[in-house]
């Protein structure tokens, strides 16, 4: 029993406890309907290019978003924004089912939707998830963090898949995204529950950051290293799930392969959480770097059912290690910055803008030398992307 005890230290808080259940009912919506809405426009259009705008436009508009957010966060507080970030998600969600089909002659304005909606969210979440942790605990909350969304994210799409591979045409879609809306709606009144000891200081510190980044030069190292690693997870918001599709045209499918991969995540976070150390940063980084690039392998064989299936399987096993990592990483940052924990709302608006406009560039790449499913393209594209993972390590400076 001992070896499975905890010292006092690496114990989470009630807050800590609410803030993550909050966040798994907001993920669980979530993953009932994120992988669909890109295959809903993907079956409605069959065009690779309708999904690539839309996911550009939504991650451009929640990097802008976030930057304007930011300072309304700081002034009128961040859980607040909170709250109203998954009250946004609920509308969302509610004006797809409203227009259904006719969403496709919309789904730029969606996308903007999509991206505020997602910008106050992730800005209020990522700075609740500092504010309720510390740095005895912070990996074992963000493990927590990744199991918990993984678990959410792995029984979301199969349901979703078995609902919408029941209904008969497009139906089954409509019944999973009024699923969604439902389970935001309980989120945002869970939110009510959550307490948090905000800052009295409501002045905005953006203007500083470049006087800072003088001061501590290496904080702009972690700052690139965001944008970086936001490369490949803008391709592979919506890429593995379509290319699965149409090799073979099911969606329960689709859903059950996001099982296996899901099950893989929630296996390393689980990991993770029990036995990182933020003192051996550079190594994890490394080790997800090198198991990035070496998933590509099977997709440089061909582009089938088996290949993608395992460069996904691999790709979870080193996902929750890098994201761990580099966000425990990122949040030591706040003790060393001249303003420290007075800047915690716009360390959190830096990394999401930085990160969102990785992801959007990563798109354009993809945008630019693949418009269609194409087997030769696809998998050096990814090869390229994922390489340059291998820079993340050397960018975690102390």
């Amino acid at each position: 029993m001992k070896l499975l005890s905890l010292p006092k230290e690496k114990r989470l808080s009630e807050q800590a406890v609410l803030t993550l259940v909050n966040h798994t009912i907001f993920q669980f919506g979530n993953s009932l309907s994120l992988i669909f809405i890109n295959l809903y426009l993907w079956r409605l259009t069959e065009s690779l290019v309708v999904n690539g705008l839309f996911n550009l436009s939504a991650l451009l508009a929640q990097a802008v978003a976030t930057v304007l957010i930011g300072k309304i966060a700081k002034q009128k507080g961040h859980l607040s924004i909170y709250r109203y970030g998954i009250f946004l998600t609920a509308f969302f969600y509610l004006c797809i089912i409203v227009t259904q089909e006719n969403m496709v002659h919309y789904f730029v304005w969606f996308a903007l939707l999509r991206g505020i909606s997602q910008a106050a969210y992730w800005l209020s979440y990522f700075t609740l998830a500092h504010e309720v942790s510390n740095n005895e605990n912070r990996h074992r909350y963000l493990g927590w963090n990744q199991l918990l969304m993984g678990v959410a994210n792995l029984i979301g799409p199969a349901a979703a898949g078995v609902v919408i591979s029941l209904s008969t045409e497009l139906t089954g879609y409509s019944i999973v995204f009024s699923t969604a809306f439902v389970m935001f709606i309980i989120a945002t009144i869970g939110s009510f529950r959550i307490q948090t000891d905000e800052s009295h200081h409501k002045a905005y510190y953006m203007k500083y950051l470049r006087q800072m980044i003088k001061k501590k030069p290496n904080f702009i190292r972690a700052l690139i290293g965001w944008f970086v690693i936001g490369f490949p997870q803008g391709i592979l918001m919506y890429i593995p799930p379509i290319l699965l599709f149409s090799i073979f045209p099911d969606e329960s499918f689709i859903g059950y392969m996001n099982i296996v991969f899901l099950s893989l995540s929630i296996i390393a976070s689980y990991i993770i959480s029990r036995i990182a150390h933020h003192e051996s940063t550079k190594v994890y980084l490394l080790i997800a770097a090198i198991g990035f690039l070496f998933s590509t392998v099977f997709l440089m064989w061909e582009i089938a059912i088996w290949s993608v299936v395992l460069f996904m399987s691999v790709h979870s096993l080193f996902k929750p290690l890098q994201a761990n990592t580099y966000a425990v990483y990122y949040f030591t940052w706040l003790d060393q910055l001249p303003l420290k924990e007075h800047f915690r709302v716009e360390s959190v608006v830096l990394r999401e803008t930085i990160i969102n406009f990785g992801r959007g560039l990563g798109i354009i790449i993809f945008m630019v030398f693949s418009t269609d499913i194409n087997p030769v393209t696809i998998p050096w594209i990814l090869v390229f992307i994922m390489a340059g993972q291998l820079w993340i390590p050397w960018l975690a400076k102390e």
